[in-house]
């Protein structure tokens, strides 16, 4: 059984004997209990199923002064396929992404949770229709390979040959340690991608060997910040990334709740760093690891408006 449709189950079942309990209580001339149990359930249902799929529109503007001219970058991280976040969201995310029109658009991998590709291939296909709006390009992320915790001392099905191939022959780029020189109005922007930095195996030399010779603007995409702090980054002008969800569930004057195991400050998840060498913009996301919950941190879009 699917981890997202044992989490489903779990709701369902929580919600049904929250709604008994509450009527017993109710019955039993109880006041506040069973407000704050009709509570629990609106506040479930809500971070459960309303703010998931409630995309917002994230507009940042970034000063590189490596541009003559304004480029749109669409970037999406973390879609993480699971039940109620397929292909339906997908293709709902993406019309959203054509009425931006972006020049160039970036994803920063993870595009599965913990279940088994085969029933989410049509969801990744979907992705697709992004390919159509403006060139895309990808790296993977850690639920792509399989890989948990950093430490990878809980693995599971490594996907992402298949993944790759899904995305390669729907018109999506996967980088893995390697570079990339586009043009986006009639100047170049070197795109520098990076392999899961959890890996034991990589390199990130690989993907930014001689970029300290060249001008032009130098963007990294990684599934983790994490690589923005070492010194294989110190010649990149900018480091898009995902992963830490931007805690997922965040509370007001608290901030952050998850923790995503990051060299990156809790404080940051999810901002974007402008005094940073390089500069790091980190998305929250558009999907869910682990229970399918947000709250006060809707899944986004993000459009930044490079210079």
């Amino acid at each position: 059984m699917y981890l997202a449709t044992i989490y489903e189950i779990f709701f369902l079942v929580y919600i049904i004997m929250a709604l008994i309990l509450a009527v017993i209580l109710i019955k039993r001339k109880h006041k506040i209990a069973p407000i704050i149990i009709f509570l629990s359930i609106a506040g479930l249902i809500y971070s459960g199923y309303i703010e998931p799929q409630w995309i917002k529109i994230r507009e940042q503007k970034i000063e590189t002064n490596k541009l003559n001219e304004e480029v749109k970058v669409a970037v999406i991280g973390d879609w993480h396929f699971r039940p109620f976040k397929g292909e339906n969201f997908a293709k709902r995310a993406i019309a959203k992404v054509a009425e931006l029109k972006p020049d160039l658009i970036l994803m920063t991998g993870d595009f599965l949770f913990f279940d088994d590709l085969p029933d989410f291939e049509n969801d990744l296909r979907a992705l697709g229709g992004l390919a159509k709006i403006a060139p895309t390009y990808t790296v993977l992320g850690n639920h792509d390979y399989g890989i948990v915790f950093p430490d990878e001392s809980f693995l599971y099905t490594d996907s992402h040959r298949e993944i790759t191939k899904i995305l390669e022959d729907s018109g999506i780029h996967v980088l893995s340690d390697e570079q990339k020189k586009v043009t986006i109005k009639g100047e170049e922007i070197i795109l520098a991608g990076f392999d899961e930095y959890w890996r034991k195996v990589r390199y990130p030399e690989k993907t930014t060997k001689g970029l300290d010779k060249i001008s032009a603007l130098k963007i990294g995409i990684s599934h983790h910040p994490d690589i923005a702090f070492e010194k294989v980054a110190e010649n990149l002008d900018l480091v898009v990334a995902g992963h830490t969800h931007g805690g997922q569930v965040r509370l007001p004057l608290i901030g952050a709740i998850g923790d995503a195991e990051s060299l990156m400050a809790k404080d940051d998840y999810g901002k974007y760093l402008p005094n940073h060498q390089p500069q790091i913009f980190n998305t929250v996301g558009i999907g869910e690891s682990g229970p399918h919950l947000r709250f006060w941190n809707r899944p986004e879009i993000a459009l930044l408006r490079i210079k």
